[in-house]
């Protein structure tokens, strides 16, 4: 009796369905240099989605549900970035230190219809950098402000209903005619692999003055847990930086989820706590 009882808790569960129309997603990044310069470096986002339809989970990764039920959305974000530097020192006595604040507030939307689909962003961005200086003679403080608007609009099309192809347009306009215009492609494949297990592959990628790939993939053990790798690589023309990362997500309940990353790239180290939130 009482396996038949567990055997029928277990099906009332795979079977069950969810369904919610907002989400909160929230985290915090720490970033360890290796070098002599930087004492402290950290970034804080924030996003809340709105669904125009409720999202229903049903038999597939609670991560992938929006997408999966092509649910149409606007979306609001913000970011905070800080960078502090060690105080430097020279053999005179004079010390000079900098720290630098950037905060980023965006908003978005994602449409589909049938097997169109439709992105559109707009963001605003200030950065503010302040050098201290202080020696025999007295101090002084210098400031710095800059100002940037970040944009992206792509139309895909979706051959199958768990497969996007996407193309557009990736940019920022700032201060003193520092802009860029890059063309841009996105992807996203989710399937199953097996009996309750799912893959997502992800490719996003934007070439101008500054080219921009980023690569992910994600192996979903059951519907509420996942462990998945990241590459990304940034060329500016000069010199390229890239950065890897092993990234895990886990849903406490089809509400809440928590999350976490590590990564390391040239000369640094980065960690990732995250969570989400449903309702």
């Amino acid at each position: 009796m009482k396996q038949v009882l567990a055997s029928l808790a277990l099906a009332l569960i795979a079977s069950s369905s969810f369904a919610y129309d907002a989400q909160i997603d929230t985290g915090f990044s720490y970033f360890d240099r290796d070098d002599d310069i930087t004492d402290a470096e950290g970034q804080f986002d924030l996003k809340g989605t709105f669904y125009f339809n409720p999202v229903i989970v049903k038999n597939a990764p609670l991560n992938e549900a929006a997408f999966l039920g092509h649910n149409s959305n606007a979306s609001l974000s913000y970011s905070y970035n800080y960078w502090d530097s060690k105080t430097l020192s020279d053999d005179l006595g004079n010390n000079v230190s900098q720290e630098s604040k950037a905060h980023h507030i965006g908003a978005g939307i994602e449409y589909f219809v049938e097997q169109f689909y439709l992105n559109g962003q707009v963001g605003f961005g200030q950065a503010k950098d302040e050098t201290k200086i202080q020696s025999v003679l007295g101090s002084a403080k210098y400031k710095e402000d800059y100002d940037a608007t970040t944009y992206r609009a792509l139309v895909g099309y979706m051959p199958i209903s768990n497969l996007l192809l996407a193309t557009g347009i990736d940019g920022y306009q700032g201060d003193e005619d520092n802009d860029d215009n890059r063309f841009a492609l996105a992807a996203k494949y989710v399937t199953p692999v097996g009996q309750g297990q799912f893959i997502n592959l992800e490719a996003d990628a934007a070439w101008g003055d500054v080219d921009n790939i980023n690569l992910a993939a994600d192996y979903y053990f059951d519907p509420a847990f996942s462990f998945g790798l990241a590459y990304n690589i940034e060329d500016d023309g000069s010199e390229d930086i890239d950065f890897f990362s092993v990234r895990s997500k886990y849903f406490l309940n089809p509400n809440f989820a928590v999350g976490g990353a590590v990564g390391f790239g040239d000369d640094v180290q980065g960690f990732n706590l995250n969570a989400t939130l449903r309702f």
